[in-house]
């Protein structure tokens, strides 16, 4: 009819085109009798959101702390635990973490800028402390943000 055809033209030339309305009923039923396995739904959902994480990660700009950029905010920042083989060698020192707030608040791609002991097992638990902490992310222009960080684990006995 948008092609200017009178509606009975239409009709059949849409009816020779696409075939009847019955026949069209008949394979969508059976479309919808046909199941795919739950198994098989889940895996394909699931591989389809972790494609989105790789993709919005991928995409998404790391910001340095500049003065245009307010420095995100720990809410949450559990101290990191003195291995039994450390406090016996009594190693006391700093280790440097370094680590991107995402723009939800969640650290990623974690590496140890100040090494204080590989050995026993330090640096290891500065990685481990820093990846469970949370920030409120970094903003600039009042939009949150992933930006660096570098952090300093402290170890001392007491």
């Amino acid at each position: 009819m948008a092609a200017g055809m009178a509606p009975l033209a239409a009709e059949a030339d849409a009816s020779r085109r696409f075939g009847s309305i019955e026949r069209t009923k008949d394979q969508m039923r059976s479309a919808r009798v046909a199941r795919v396995s739950p198994v098989l739904v889940t895996a394909a959902v699931g591989a389809l959101v972790a494609l989105v994480g790789l993709y919005e990660r991928r995409t998404e700009a790391v910001y340095d702390l500049t003065s245009d950029i307010v420095a995100p905010v720990p809410i949450s920042a559990p101290r990191p635990q003195y291995t039994v083989e450390a406090m016996r060698a009594k190693i006391q020192g700093t280790v440097g973490v370094r680590c991107i707030v995402r723009q939800s608040g969640v650290c990623s791609d974690l590496a140890i800028v100040t090494s204080l002991d590989r050995r026993f097992g330090l640096d290891d638990q500065a990685v481990r402390a820093m990846a469970s902490w949370r920030f409120r992310p970094a903003l600039r222009g009042g939009t949150p943000v992933s930006t660096r960080v570098k952090v300093e684990m402290h170890f001392a006995l007491r």
